[in-house]
């Protein structure tokens, strides 16, 4: 008897009933709740140019503030700025350095970025994070391109906030001041997505590192993580780095990196392209596989069947 629901169906029209009726509906409900972004940071500096670190992006609605201009830093932005680390470094990247978790690094999980985002209201109220680097750890260098894609709700993911490390110095960094300057949904939910383009202009200086820009400071090895002077200075537009010659970061050549042409102070010097976009949603891997096993079972059934 269980088997009269299917009596008089063909086996294709039994595949284009169920996929009809299971596929549709999924992909109609996953729409309705969800729209999928893609994220994309194309680091435009020149060669020997600075590195972005893995960029710190948060879709939120609106209530987290990452930084001030004038005010000190958070320990989560002290930390993007000086080391570069977000707080969702993975076990999987860490443990080829030789690392299990920030703890060996003296750095506590909880004063990062990523779980002060967690623990704020923006997270508590649906915000995602997610990182955009074209190497895992370093980050993304010049003419180089990252991408993530993002399934978001547009009220509980209408803004978008970003940061990360900008390579060498002691404590540079790239954001967004203003947690509701860039509105990726209108308060109606229509897409308004994001193109920008940052200038070395825009680089800050977190003021929580005294910019020395020595090798003893700067963390081109993973020893010399937090042993930058403490200056207790408060975000300010960053000044820019010293000369050529001078000896600082922008000598700095180990035959494997030189950042010679780092200098972001330069005229005309690009930073970073930012963008946002919409993508076409498609149902998720397991939704297919689990109608393609239903299909099956119901053709397997089918041959069971006796002939009437």
């Amino acid at each position: 008897m269980q088997h009269q629901r299917f009596r008089g169906f063909k086996p294709a029209q039994l595949i284009i009933f169920t996929m009809a009726g299971l596929g549709s509906t999924a992909i109609m409900a996953t729409s309705a709740e969800a729209v999928s972004l893609q994220l994309t940071i194309e680091n435009l500096g020149p060669t020997d140019g600075a590195l972005i670190t893995p960029l710190w992006v948060g879709l939120h609605d609106g209530s987290f503030d990452t930084f001030d201009f004038g005010t000190s830093a958070s320990t989560g932005i002290e930390i993007i700025a000086e080391e570069g680390l977000t707080g969702l470094e993975t076990p999987d990247l860490l443990n080829p350095l030789g690392i299990n978790n920030l703890g060996d690094l003296g750095i506590e999980q909880n004063l990062t970025l990523a779980s002060l985002f967690n623990a704020s209201a923006a997270g508590a109220n649906g915000g995602l994070q997610d990182l955009l680097t074209a190497t895992p750890i370093i980050g993304t260098f010049p003419s180089e391109t990252a991408s993530i894609i993002l399934n978001v709700d547009p009220n509980q993911n209408r803004y978008l906030s970003y940061a990360a490390m900008f390579f060498p110095s002691n404590d540079a960094f790239i954001g967004n001041e203003d947690q509701t300057a860039i509105e990726l949904f209108d308060d109606s939910g229509n897409f308004l997505g994001a193109d920008f383009l940052l200038l070395g202009t825009e680089v800050w200086d977190a003021g929580t590192e005294v910019n020395d820009e020595s090798l003893n400071s700067v963390p081109f090895t993973l020893p010399i993580i937090g042993e930058g002077i403490v200056e207790g200075g408060t975000v300010q537009p960053h000044p820019g780095l010293m000369p050529p010659g001078s000896g600082g970061v922008l000598d700095f050549d180990n035959g494997i990196f030189s950042f010679a042409n780092a200098d972001f102070q330069a005229p005309g010097y690009q930073v970073a392209r930012i963008t946002v976009t919409e993508v076409e949603q498609t149902p998720e891997p397991s939704l297919l596989l689990g109608i393609l096993t239903f299909i099956s079972g119901i053709l397997f059934s089918r041959r069971k069947l006796p002939n009437k």
